[in-house]
């Protein structure tokens, strides 16, 4: 085989690597995690971004109906108090909103999961900072999208 086509293959390869070590380490993938609580495993993923229109719902799955839990809220980066929200119970999650931001709106949270012997809070020693993004038209995505990784392509075949 040429040294030419192989080098475009590597580049290929390299691309879609990086573009994926991107897209599950970058600002804005879900924090996911387990918990041990009153005996019991929660699995949790707190989203860390939101697109479109309305609230950002909160939920997390409750293996015992007997936990409740609150979401506390604030703006980022903000000396403002945090806003608490009870979360709802319902097909076996526990939910709640985070108020709708204009796009690049960031919000603070955390999660207190609490019942009538324990108290914990989610994710534990630290909040997570979600991002509100606007609509953004296909016709302009798809596009970018595209151009971004043809220019992350030419450039990896350049440095090789």
């Amino acid at each position: 085989m040429k040294i030419k086509p192989l080098l475009w293959i590597v580049a290929f390869l390299i691309t879609i690597l990086t573009a994926y070590y991107q897209k599950v380490t970058g600002p804005t993938y879900p924090l996911k995690g387990k918990i041990k609580f009153s005996g019991k495993v929660i699995d949790y993923k707190l989203d860390r971004s939101h697109g479109g229109n309305g609230d950002q719902i909160v939920k997390i799955k409750i293996p015992d109906q007997e936990i409740k839990g609150s979401l506390y809220y604030k703006r980022y980066k903000t000396n403002d108090a945090y806003t608490e929200v009870k979360m709802q119970y319902s097909n076996s999650e526990l939910k709640a909103g985070l108020p709708h931001q204009p796009p690049a709106g960031k919000l603070e949270y955390y999660i207190k999961l609490y019942n009538k012997q324990n108290v914990i809070h989610l994710p534990e020693n630290r909040s997570v900072v979600t991002r509100f993004k606007g609509h953004i038209s296909l016709s302009i995505l798809i596009p970018h999208i595209l151009f971004m990784f043809t220019a992350m392509l030419l450039s990896v075949r350049t440095g090789l």
